[in-house]
Protein backbone atom coordinates (compact mmCIF):
# COMPACT_ATOMS: atom_id res chain seq x y z
CA UNK A 1 0.00 0.00 0.00
CA UNK A 2 2.71 2.18 0.80
CA UNK A 3 4.73 1.41 -2.15
CA UNK A 4 1.65 2.21 -4.79
CA UNK A 5 0.74 5.23 -2.61
CA UNK A 6 4.46 7.09 -2.71
CA UNK A 7 5.72 5.56 -5.53
CA UNK A 8 2.76 7.69 -7.78
CA UNK A 9 3.58 10.73 -6.06
CA UNK A 10 6.91 11.21 -8.21
CA UNK A 11 4.54 10.69 -11.82
CA UNK A 12 5.75 13.90 -13.52
CA UNK A 13 3.03 15.37 -16.45
CA UNK A 14 3.72 13.28 -19.80
CA UNK A 15 5.46 16.07 -22.23
CA UNK A 16 7.69 16.37 -24.41
CA UNK A 17 9.56 19.12 -22.58
CA UNK A 18 9.96 17.33 -18.92
CA UNK A 19 12.18 15.23 -17.38
CA UNK A 20 11.87 10.91 -17.33
CA UNK A 21 9.98 9.84 -14.83
CA UNK A 22 11.55 9.15 -11.20
CA UNK A 23 11.07 6.33 -9.59
CA UNK A 24 10.51 7.59 -5.18
CA UNK A 25 12.25 5.24 -3.50
CA UNK A 26 15.13 6.27 -6.04
CA UNK A 27 15.29 10.13 -5.39
CA UNK A 28 14.67 9.31 -1.49
CA UNK A 29 17.75 6.88 -1.79
CA UNK A 30 20.10 9.85 -3.25
CA UNK A 31 18.71 12.26 0.06
CA UNK A 32 19.64 9.62 1.99
CA UNK A 33 23.69 9.26 -0.02
CA UNK A 34 24.07 12.92 0.83
CA UNK A 35 23.25 12.43 4.30
CA UNK A 36 25.45 9.17 4.42
CA UNK A 37 28.33 12.10 2.83
CA UNK A 38 28.16 14.09 5.20
CA UNK A 39 28.06 11.66 8.17
CA UNK A 40 31.78 9.63 6.45
CA UNK A 41 33.22 13.19 6.06
CA UNK A 42 32.92 13.71 9.48
CA UNK A 43 30.51 17.43 8.88
CA UNK A 44 27.40 16.21 11.26
CA UNK A 45 27.65 17.55 14.49
CA UNK A 46 26.05 16.09 17.69
CA UNK A 47 26.18 12.55 17.17
CA UNK A 48 26.49 11.50 20.66
CA UNK A 49 24.30 9.39 22.44
CA UNK A 50 21.36 10.38 20.04
CA UNK A 51 17.58 10.13 20.06
CA UNK A 52 15.41 10.88 17.20
CA UNK A 53 12.83 12.79 18.74
CA UNK A 54 10.48 14.10 16.48
CA UNK A 55 9.54 12.48 12.43
CA UNK A 56 7.21 15.66 10.59
CA UNK A 57 5.70 14.60 7.60
CA UNK A 58 3.90 16.90 4.70
CA UNK A 59 0.40 15.75 4.15
CA UNK A 60 0.46 14.06 0.95
CA UNK A 61 2.54 11.56 2.43
CA UNK A 62 1.05 8.61 3.97
CA UNK A 63 1.50 8.28 8.22
CA UNK A 64 2.79 4.73 7.77
CA UNK A 65 5.84 6.10 6.19
CA UNK A 66 6.81 8.18 9.03
CA UNK A 67 8.26 4.59 11.31
CA UNK A 68 9.90 3.86 8.10
CA UNK A 69 11.99 6.78 7.21
CA UNK A 70 13.12 6.96 10.95
CA UNK A 71 14.78 3.30 10.36
CA UNK A 72 16.45 4.60 7.24
CA UNK A 73 17.97 7.78 8.98
CA UNK A 74 19.19 5.09 12.06
CA UNK A 75 20.56 2.27 9.58
CA UNK A 76 22.61 5.66 8.23
CA UNK A 77 23.87 7.07 11.74
CA UNK A 78 24.59 3.32 13.10
CA UNK A 79 26.18 2.21 9.85
CA UNK A 80 28.95 5.51 9.71
CA UNK A 81 29.26 6.15 13.09
CA UNK A 82 29.89 4.29 16.03
CA UNK A 83 26.64 6.20 17.97
CA UNK A 84 24.59 5.03 20.79
CA UNK A 85 21.40 5.05 19.62
CA UNK A 86 18.47 5.37 22.10
CA UNK A 87 14.70 5.01 21.83
CA UNK A 88 12.87 7.64 23.73
CA UNK A 89 9.20 6.50 23.89
CA UNK A 90 8.92 9.30 27.13
CA UNK A 91 9.50 11.88 24.54
CA UNK A 92 6.59 11.47 22.78
CA UNK A 93 4.08 10.22 25.37
CA UNK A 94 1.15 12.33 25.95
CA UNK A 95 0.15 13.41 29.63
CA UNK A 96 -3.33 14.07 30.90
CA UNK A 97 -4.16 15.82 34.05
CA UNK A 98 -7.35 16.95 35.76
CA UNK A 99 -7.23 20.81 36.86
CA UNK A 100 -10.59 21.48 38.29
CA UNK A 101 -13.22 20.86 35.45
CA UNK A 102 -10.93 21.02 32.76
CA UNK A 103 -8.51 18.40 30.98
CA UNK A 104 -5.39 19.62 30.07
CA UNK A 105 -2.65 17.86 27.55
CA UNK A 106 0.80 18.72 28.06
CA UNK A 107 3.72 17.05 25.76
CA UNK A 108 7.48 16.86 27.02
CA UNK A 109 8.14 18.52 23.77
CA UNK A 110 6.68 22.18 24.86
CA UNK A 111 8.20 21.61 28.05
CA UNK A 112 11.78 22.15 28.49
CA UNK A 113 12.69 21.17 31.72
CA UNK A 114 10.72 18.18 31.83
CA UNK A 115 12.10 17.33 28.18
CA UNK A 116 15.93 17.61 29.87
CA UNK A 117 14.92 15.40 32.92
CA UNK A 118 14.01 12.75 30.66
CA UNK A 119 17.49 12.84 28.37
CA UNK A 120 19.34 12.53 31.66
CA UNK A 121 17.50 9.78 32.60
CA UNK A 122 17.72 8.08 29.63
CA UNK A 123 21.44 8.98 28.47
CA UNK A 124 20.43 11.08 25.84
CA UNK A 125 22.86 13.75 25.13
CA UNK A 126 21.38 15.12 21.85
CA UNK A 127 18.05 14.99 20.01
CA UNK A 128 17.35 14.58 16.07
CA UNK A 129 14.34 16.31 14.61
CA UNK A 130 12.98 15.15 10.95
CA UNK A 131 11.38 16.97 8.77
CA UNK A 132 10.27 14.81 5.53
CA UNK A 133 7.95 16.88 2.69
CA UNK A 134 6.76 16.06 -0.78
CA UNK A 135 6.85 18.83 -3.34
CA UNK A 136 5.91 19.13 -6.94
CA UNK A 137 9.63 19.67 -7.99
CA UNK A 138 11.13 16.84 -5.77
CA UNK A 139 11.09 16.05 -2.34
CA UNK A 140 13.16 17.95 0.43
CA UNK A 141 14.40 16.06 3.78
CA UNK A 142 15.36 18.67 6.51
CA UNK A 143 17.21 17.58 9.94
CA UNK A 144 18.44 19.64 12.93
CA UNK A 145 20.64 17.71 16.05
CA UNK A 146 19.62 19.95 19.71
CA UNK A 147 20.89 19.58 23.08
CA UNK A 148 18.07 18.44 25.63
CA UNK A 149 19.56 21.06 28.65
CA UNK A 150 20.02 24.08 26.39
CA UNK A 151 17.46 23.48 23.44
CA UNK A 152 20.58 24.98 21.32
CA UNK A 153 20.66 23.27 17.66
CA UNK A 154 24.26 22.21 17.20
CA UNK A 155 23.42 21.18 13.65
CA UNK A 156 21.36 21.87 11.02
CA UNK A 157 20.86 20.58 7.38
CA UNK A 158 18.30 20.65 4.60
CA UNK A 159 18.93 18.11 1.49
CA UNK A 160 16.88 18.87 -1.53
CA UNK A 161 16.46 16.22 -4.38
CA UNK A 162 16.94 18.85 -7.26
CA UNK A 163 20.47 19.63 -5.76
CA UNK A 164 21.44 16.05 -4.81
CA UNK A 165 24.91 15.45 -5.22
CA UNK A 166 24.12 11.72 -5.25
CA UNK A 167 22.31 12.47 -8.34
CA UNK A 168 25.02 14.75 -9.42
CA UNK A 169 27.37 11.77 -9.63
CA UNK A 170 24.98 9.70 -11.22
CA UNK A 171 24.66 11.72 -14.20
CA UNK A 172 27.75 11.52 -14.51
CA UNK A 173 28.69 15.72 -13.12
CA UNK A 174 31.78 16.17 -11.08
CA UNK A 175 30.63 17.44 -8.10
CA UNK A 176 33.97 18.39 -6.96
CA UNK A 177 34.17 20.89 -9.30
CA UNK A 178 30.65 23.28 -8.38
CA UNK A 179 30.48 24.60 -5.03
CA UNK A 180 26.92 26.01 -5.04
CA UNK A 181 27.39 27.86 -1.87
CA UNK A 182 30.59 29.73 -3.55
CA UNK A 183 29.72 29.21 -7.28
CA UNK A 184 28.55 32.74 -7.69
CA UNK A 185 30.15 34.56 -4.66
CA UNK A 186 33.75 33.55 -4.30
CA UNK A 187 36.48 32.68 -5.97
CA UNK A 188 37.61 28.63 -5.78
CA UNK A 189 40.76 28.65 -7.17
CA UNK A 190 41.70 24.77 -8.81
CA UNK A 191 44.37 23.74 -11.24
CA UNK A 192 43.86 21.20 -13.87
CA UNK A 193 47.26 19.25 -14.54
CA UNK A 194 47.40 16.91 -17.79
CA UNK A 195 50.12 15.37 -19.81
CA UNK A 196 50.25 15.04 -23.44
CA UNK A 197 52.03 13.37 -26.05
CA UNK A 198 52.09 15.21 -29.50
CA UNK A 199 53.32 14.81 -32.88
CA UNK A 200 53.94 17.57 -34.56
CA UNK A 201 55.78 19.01 -38.36
CA UNK A 202 58.06 21.49 -36.88
CA UNK A 203 59.97 23.83 -39.13
CA UNK A 204 63.70 22.78 -39.05
CA UNK A 205 67.26 24.35 -40.78
CA UNK A 206 66.54 22.37 -44.18
CA UNK A 207 63.23 21.15 -44.02
CA UNK A 208 59.69 20.10 -42.07
CA UNK A 209 60.39 17.64 -39.55
CA UNK A 210 57.96 15.14 -38.02
CA UNK A 211 58.96 14.98 -34.19
CA UNK A 212 57.00 13.35 -31.07
CA UNK A 213 57.08 15.76 -27.61
CA UNK A 214 56.01 15.61 -24.60
CA UNK A 215 54.03 18.40 -22.89
CA UNK A 216 53.07 19.16 -19.40
CA UNK A 217 50.54 21.68 -18.61
CA UNK A 218 49.53 23.67 -15.74
CA UNK A 219 46.45 25.66 -16.25
CA UNK A 220 44.10 27.16 -12.87
CA UNK A 221 40.65 27.49 -13.57
CA UNK A 222 38.57 30.70 -13.12
CA UNK A 223 34.77 32.31 -14.30
CA UNK A 224 33.20 29.27 -12.88
CA UNK A 225 35.34 26.67 -14.62
CA UNK A 226 34.51 28.48 -17.92
CA UNK A 227 38.38 29.40 -18.68
CA UNK A 228 41.59 28.66 -17.75
CA UNK A 229 45.12 30.18 -17.84
CA UNK A 230 48.53 28.59 -16.86
CA UNK A 231 51.61 27.21 -18.48
CA UNK A 232 52.92 24.40 -21.12
CA UNK A 233 56.08 22.82 -21.03
CA UNK A 234 57.16 21.05 -23.92
CA UNK A 235 60.01 18.66 -25.20
CA UNK A 236 60.20 17.76 -28.76
CA UNK A 237 62.09 15.03 -30.44
CA UNK A 238 62.71 14.25 -34.28
CA UNK A 239 61.19 10.97 -34.35
CA UNK A 240 63.69 9.53 -37.13
CA UNK A 241 66.52 10.10 -34.49
CA UNK A 242 64.54 7.54 -32.34
CA UNK A 243 65.40 4.60 -34.18
CA UNK A 244 68.35 5.96 -36.34
CA UNK A 245 71.30 7.83 -35.40
CA UNK A 246 71.32 11.57 -36.18
CA UNK A 247 73.38 12.35 -39.25
CA UNK A 248 77.19 13.81 -38.62
CA UNK A 249 77.06 17.44 -39.68
CA UNK A 250 73.24 17.76 -40.65
CA UNK A 251 71.75 20.52 -39.08
CA UNK A 252 68.95 19.83 -36.92
CA UNK A 253 67.43 21.16 -34.19
CA UNK A 254 64.92 18.54 -32.46
CA UNK A 255 67.97 15.84 -32.63
CA UNK A 256 69.15 16.87 -29.11
CA UNK A 257 68.15 18.70 -25.51
CA UNK A 258 65.60 21.36 -26.20
CA UNK A 259 62.42 23.12 -24.29
CA UNK A 260 59.67 24.83 -25.29
CA UNK A 261 57.60 26.95 -22.67
CA UNK A 262 54.20 28.32 -23.80
CA UNK A 263 52.13 30.96 -21.47
CA UNK A 264 48.66 29.26 -22.40
CA UNK A 265 45.09 30.71 -22.12
CA UNK A 266 41.61 28.43 -22.90
CA UNK A 267 37.73 28.45 -23.60
CA UNK A 268 36.08 25.55 -21.84
CA UNK A 269 32.52 24.74 -23.50
CA UNK A 270 31.28 22.86 -20.94
CA UNK A 271 27.48 24.42 -19.75
CA UNK A 272 26.51 25.35 -16.52
CA UNK A 273 27.84 21.94 -15.09
CA UNK A 274 30.81 19.09 -16.03
CA UNK A 275 28.96 16.30 -17.47
CA UNK A 276 31.63 13.55 -18.36
CA UNK A 277 29.10 11.25 -19.80
CA UNK A 278 29.43 14.19 -22.73
CA UNK A 279 31.94 15.14 -24.90
CA UNK A 280 33.26 18.83 -23.89
CA UNK A 281 35.26 21.32 -26.20
CA UNK A 282 38.00 23.44 -25.43
CA UNK A 283 39.55 26.17 -27.78
CA UNK A 284 43.26 27.50 -26.47
CA UNK A 285 46.11 29.51 -27.35
CA UNK A 286 49.40 29.55 -26.08
CA UNK A 287 52.55 32.09 -26.66
CA UNK A 288 56.20 31.67 -25.55
CA UNK A 289 59.43 30.14 -27.54
CA UNK A 290 61.79 27.07 -28.18
CA UNK A 291 65.81 27.10 -26.68
CA UNK A 292 67.93 24.23 -27.66
CA UNK A 293 71.77 24.33 -28.38
CA UNK A 294 72.31 27.16 -31.07
CA UNK A 295 68.86 28.59 -31.44
CA UNK A 296 66.23 30.67 -29.68
CA UNK A 297 62.90 31.32 -31.30
CA UNK A 298 59.64 32.55 -30.76
CA UNK A 299 56.14 30.37 -31.08
CA UNK A 300 52.84 30.79 -31.21
CA UNK A 301 50.00 28.13 -30.76
CA UNK A 302 46.38 27.40 -30.79
CA UNK A 303 44.02 24.74 -31.12
CA UNK A 304 40.40 22.55 -30.63
CA UNK A 305 40.04 20.09 -28.36
CA UNK A 306 37.61 17.57 -27.45
CA UNK A 307 37.75 15.75 -24.04
CA UNK A 308 36.52 12.22 -23.63
CA UNK A 309 35.01 10.77 -20.48
CA UNK A 310 37.03 12.66 -17.19
CA UNK A 311 40.59 12.12 -17.95
CA UNK A 312 40.81 12.16 -21.70
CA UNK A 313 41.24 14.71 -24.49
CA UNK A 314 42.07 14.84 -27.99
CA UNK A 315 43.55 18.18 -29.74
CA UNK A 316 44.35 19.08 -33.37
CA UNK A 317 47.60 21.95 -32.65
CA UNK A 318 48.33 24.75 -35.12
CA UNK A 319 51.36 26.69 -34.75
CA UNK A 320 53.81 29.62 -36.48
CA UNK A 321 57.46 29.94 -35.52
CA UNK A 322 58.38 33.70 -36.48
CA UNK A 323 61.91 33.90 -38.08
CA UNK A 324 64.76 33.31 -36.21
CA UNK A 325 68.42 32.90 -36.79
CA UNK A 326 70.46 29.38 -36.12
CA UNK A 327 73.38 29.62 -34.36
CA UNK A 328 74.80 25.54 -34.69
CA UNK A 329 78.04 25.47 -36.40
CA UNK A 330 77.15 23.73 -39.25
CA UNK A 331 74.20 26.06 -40.30
CA UNK A 332 75.42 29.38 -39.01
CA UNK A 333 73.37 32.54 -40.61
CA UNK A 334 70.38 29.91 -41.56
CA UNK A 335 67.05 30.77 -40.34
CA UNK A 336 63.79 29.10 -38.99
CA UNK A 337 60.66 30.15 -39.44
CA UNK A 338 57.08 28.51 -40.55
CA UNK A 339 53.91 26.74 -39.57
CA UNK A 340 53.73 23.54 -36.96
CA UNK A 341 50.64 21.43 -37.06
CA UNK A 342 50.05 18.07 -35.83
CA UNK A 343 47.81 15.96 -32.85
CA UNK A 344 48.10 15.43 -29.24
CA UNK A 345 46.34 13.09 -26.88
CA UNK A 346 46.21 14.09 -23.25
CA UNK A 347 45.32 12.45 -19.93
CA UNK A 348 44.12 14.95 -17.56
CA UNK A 349 44.61 14.38 -13.53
Amino acid sequence: MILVGLSSLMQPVRAADKPPERNFYEVLDDLMSDFEYDLKNGNVSGMRDLSIRNVGMSENIPASFKPHLELLVTEKIMKNLKTRMIQCLPCRAKRTTVEGDQLKFSSPETNPTELARIAKLSGIQNFLDIVFSYQPNGLILSMYVSEPESGSIVWSRSYNSETSRASAFRRGVDYSQVDDARKFTEYVPGVQYRLTLYYLFEPNVSKTTGCLGGGLRMMERYDNRKKEVGFEFDYIKDATTLVNSATAGTANLWSGINVTLLFMHSWNFIGDEENFNKVRSNIFIGMGGTYTSGFLGGVGRGGFEWRLGKHFAVSANVGYRPESTVFIPSATGSSVKGVEYGLGIGYLF
